[in-house]
């Protein structure tokens, strides 16, 4: 029999994962290619179902790098208005994430991303340990020709409370989030069209 209160409770802490990790990228940029400023370059005309093509192609490659058969979450690319001119710039976010295999492959599986994706055109900007509580194992790369960035973060239940694990119902996996720069798109267009 399912147990519905731990499924919820599995389902509540992925999306609150995805949700913190989209909102830490929102706060920071992540530091990445040329978002346009009040001095600052103009973005990249980008029709946004190429942009959209990219983020999926970029998060298949990294997958593939992951090399894990593992359950992944369904949620494609989105688009998202970007704040200097929400009306024509926007940026692609690709939350994702894999689980359902063994720890110790999802923690081999980091340092594998880390040796594969600058072979794959990716700069690994920082790969270590993050500052939470747990000390997640986190990479954060960018990718300059396809103007994204990616924060990569190994959620580790052996490194939680088995008090806390058990309350939220947790699994190990492996979050994914890619997000690109502020695009604009083409003239007589706008974002809310998408």
């Amino acid at each position: 029999m399912i147990n519905s209160a731990a499924l919820k409770g599995k389902r509540h802490w992925r999306c609150s994962f995805i949700l913190a990790t989209i909102v830490m990228i929102s706060i920071s940029g992540c530091g990445v290619m040329g978002d346009s400023t009040a001095n600052g370059p103009t973005p990249e005309v980008r029709d946004v179902d190429d942009s959209r093509n990219v983020a999926k192609e970029l998060s298949s490659q990294i997958l593939d790098a992951i090399d894990l058969k593992g359950k992944t979450s369904e949620p494609g690319p989105g688009v998202s208005p970007c704040e200097e001119d929400p009306k024509h710039q926007y940026k692609i976010r690709h939350p994702w994430s894999l689980w359902g295999v063994p720890e110790q492959d999802m923690e081999r599986s980091m340092e594998r991303l880390k040796d594969e994706l600058p072979k794959r055109g990716w700069k690994v900007a920082s790969y270590g340990r993050d500052k939470s509580i747990a000390k997640n194992l986190e990479l954060i790369a960018e990718s300059t020709k396809f103007k994204f960035s990616v924060n990569i973060t190994f959620m580790d239940k052996r490194r939680s409370s088995e008090e806390t694990a058990a309350r939220a119902g947790k699994t190990s996996g492996i979050m994914v989030d890619l997000v690109s720069a502020c695009f604009r798109v083409p003239d007589g267009k706008s974002v809310d069209q998408y």
